[in-house]
């Protein structure tokens, strides 16, 4: 029985051989014809030339900025998307419609590209190049394509200059735009607490008390703590809500995302129970912090097991906008997302802070008049003192960070005209023809044999 499977298997496989080589004409004569227009089309086809620039990217140093210090010296995050690497900030400015914009006009490449505008022909530019990063050797890439390869190794270095410029230019405006926020707030943090001085002297001469008691005095310090943090909280709140909106400008500018993007993000997390439960869970362990905080002191297992708890509350959040955002379909709004998470984070702070500061208001309400009206006023100067020189401090390293250069963009291999063509290939042309032809004659050699018996059958019965 086995020898018999095994006859057949052989009379099955010799078949098979036999269908094929009679029909070698054919297959041949495909793989002939398929290699031909392959070779013709590589030969005849406009030639691609690649040409490709490598940059070094900078170290990221130990100091930071003056407004990022302000947001890593806090418990609360100023907005700043510290996590954005030299990297990220590169890539996007490549990719970028200014980046395209300034190699266009720089190399007069209106009558290079057959567009029917100059938004096609921009479009059509910005798919010529590609930027690749490797994260192990601190390198980014850029190849860019052109029909000649000067011009291919024009486009990359032009490129790499605007790079340069931009990244000059944002960096100044950022240091600038930090400095002057700081000097604001120090401005009208300083007149707050000369006022809230004068107005503790005045009552401390009119009726003469200038202390109180050791448990009041307790009291006072834990609410100038808990106001200082709430009031850092709302500068953190509207620098994060300016950056937000300045950033769906730009957005909408550089046509990275629409307006019905945002009009879905707005719906979804307004919409969504999920985050409005993780919301009231938030503000309920931030209350709860606050109070360990003042109580137990920042080092106590009770305070380290709630900031986890609350890390794990932020990292629900995050993978829940995350999810929002990604059914969206568009990756220019990670930085939108990475804000819109600050925003959400720190308004849940905000409100939890004014629960715990009503507390503690409530504890102070029992002193006699005299003794509450100065806790108050006691209060509201270590509260302005503490913020004060908070900002101050940050100021001085402002003013040294608007003196420094931004980061240099570093050429580790500028491009050079390609002295081979990239596209097309013809050995890779050439090879697919004629696998492809292959193929296509042993099926053809197949089907024209079912065919014929086919035909042979329907005769039989009369067909």
């Amino acid at each position: 029985m086995n020898e018999e499977r095994i006859y057949e298997d052989e009379i099955s496989l010799a078949e098979l051989f036999y269908i094929i080589w009679k029909r070698k004409i054919l297959i041949i004569t495909l793989f002939i014809v398929f290699i031909t227009v392959a070779l013709i089309y590589s030969l005849l086809a406009p030639k691609i030339y690649e040409a490709k620039t490598v940059i070094l990217l900078p170290q990221q140093s130990g100091s930071t900025s003056a407004l990022s210090a302000l947001a890593q010296s806090l418990p609360i995050s100023l907005g700043i998307p510290l996590s954005s690497t030299p990297s990220a900030n590169m890539v996007a400015i490549l990719k970028s419609r200014s980046a395209a914009e300034y190699v266009f006009k720089k190399l007069k490449l209106e009558g290079y590209f057959k567009a029917k505008n100059y938004e096609d022909a921009l479009e059509q530019l910005m798919k010529s190049i590609k930027v690749t990063t490797n994260d192990k050797e601190n390198t980014i890439t850029l190849t860019a394509e052109a029909k000649d390869p000067k011009l291919a190794a024009d486009i990359a270095n032009t490129y790499v200059e605007a790079l340069s410029n931009i990244n000059a230019s944002l960096g100044v405006y950022t240091a600038k735009r930090t400095k002057e926020f700081l000097e604001k707030q120090i401005e009208r943090v300083k007149k707050d607490l000369e006022q809230a001085e004068n107005r503790l002297k005045e009552f401390q001469e009119k009726n003469l008390i200038f202390d109180v008691n050791d448990e009041a005095k307790a009291v006072v310090d834990a609410l100038a703590k808990l106001e200082s943090e709430k009031q850092m909280t709302s500068i953190t709140l509207k620098v994060e809500k300016d950056n937000f909106e300045n950033l769906k400008r730009a957005l909408i500018n550089q046509q990275r995302i629409q307006q019905k993007d945002l009009l879905a993000i707005t719906s979804l997390t307004a919409t969504s129970t999920v985050l409005s439960d993780l919301r009231n869970k938030l503000i309920s362990q931030e209350s709860e912090l606050a109070l360990l905080s003042v109580d137990y002191g920042p080092e106590h297992p009770k305070v380290i097991s709630m900031k986890y708890a609350i890390e794990e509350t932020k990292r629900v959040i995050r993978d829940e906008l995350d999810r929002i955002y990604k059914a969206i379909n568009n990756s220019s709004l990670y930085e939108l997302f990475s804000l819109q998470m600050d925003i959400f984070v720190n308004e849940s702070k905000l409100k939890a802070l004014s629960d715990v500061i009503d507390e503690y208001q409530k504890r102070l309400s029992n002193l006699p008049e005299l003794g509450l009206t100065l806790s108050k006023l006691l209060r509201d100067v270590k509260v302005q003192e503490t913020i004060y020189t908070m900002l101050l401090s940050q100021y001085e390293q402002a003013k040294i960070d608007e003196t420094k250069e931004t980061a240099v963009v570093s050429v580790l291999d500028p491009a050079v005209p390609p002295s081979k063509k990239s596209k097309p290939s013809t050995v890779l042309n050439v090879l697919i023809a004629g696998v492809s032809s292959i193929f296509l004659g042993i099926f053809l050699a197949f089907f024209l044999n079912f065919w014929e018996n086919f035909k042979r059958e329907w005769k039989k019965l009369g067909g």
